[in-house]
């Protein structure tokens, strides 16, 4: 057994998209759970659309490998910023963390650089069915004012993440948004992780992103942004080399942002991209730290 291989089962993936959705998804709940036994130790699983503890509740018999973590996303599909949905997917989780991911295509920066007239691109979904909302019919989400202040309603939910023990990401915010928000969660003592800062939509400067991680911030790192994006050429792996040792190891995350139809399985794409990466010159030593130790940590495992 390869060392990379004998991490990915250790492993912790903190963002894998699950089913059923609006968008097509690779996995259910009991589909995931089948295919990654004894491949993988957790799997945080996101939705754009539902609260994914349903999901895992619906399972009678819980797996102990790979062990699953629910998530919130702050979209519209959920009301936004609201604090009770999020107390009540943290009372359905029954005391293991969620994560709540802040708005992710209903974020002002997403629907601004996502150049399709609609919400959801029909494009994306595929389904004679589907009917595609206009993005002019919704009203952009944004966390902070023009004087960069956070919104009172942002304020309240970061409160309900504080008193129900969540685990806050930033979503498809803009950096800037990201940076005040983080820095406010960061000083609540919210575990924070800044969701693929690297993305072109969102492009956040390698000395903000330091910052942030000096001040406790998880850095993630997806196998999505380089192997599944229509410019690959956006993220090479020597760029990814450098901002991680820029920031840090001990600050960053590794996970797959996988779940699409066409992309392979949560454990075999941390496997691909560790691999890529330690070719690089990533060392065995960091990918562990990036995938399990930090993993671990902000989840308040020992």
């Amino acid at each position: 057994m390869s060392g990379i291989h004998s991490i990915v089962k250790d492993a912790i993936d903190m963002h894998y998209h699950i089913g059923p959705d609006i968008l097509p998804r690779k996995d259910t709940v009991e589909s995931l759970l089948k295919n990654e036994k004894g491949k993988i130790t957790g799997i945080a699983l996101k939705s754009h659309a539902f609260p994914t503890i349903s999901a895992i509740n619906t399972i009678e018999k819980k797996s102990e490998f790979p062990f699953l973590i629910g998530s919130i996303t702050l979209n519209y599909f959920m009301g936004g910023f609201n604090p009770s949905a999020i107390y009540a997917s943290a009372t359905m989780s029954k005391g293991a963390p969620i994560i709540v991911w802040f708005p992710t295509i209903h974020a002002e920066n997403h629907l601004l650089k996502n150049h399709s007239q609609y919400e959801i691109p029909p494009e994306w979904v595929r389904d004679p069915k589907f009917k595609p909302r206009l993005k002019s019919e919704l009203k952009a989400i944004k966390v902070t004012d023009w004087n960069s202040k956070l919104f009172e309603k942002c304020i309240r939910v970061l409160k309900a993440i504080k008193e129900n023990d969540c685990i806050l990401a930033t979503g498809h915010l803009s950096w800037q948004e990201s940076y005040v928000l983080a820095k406010e969660a960061l000083k609540m003592g919210i575990p924070t992780i800044v969701t693929h800062p690297m993305q072109r939509d969102i492009n956040m400067p390698i000395e903000i992103q330091k910052e942030l991680a000096l001040k406790g911030a998880y850095i993630e790192h997806c196998y999505v942004m380089w192997l599944d994006r229509d410019h690959p050429e956006d993220y090479p792996l020597k760029t990814i080399k450098k901002d991680i040792e820029e920031v840090g190891y001990e600050h960053c995350i590794i996970s797959s942002d996988a779940g699409q139809i066409k992309n392979p399985s949560s454990s075999e794409c941390l496997e691909t991209y560790m691999n890529l990466l330690n070719k690089e010159g990533i060392s065995e030593k960091a990918l562990k730290t990036m995938s399990i130790t930090n993993p671990k940590k902000i989840l308040g495992m020992k």
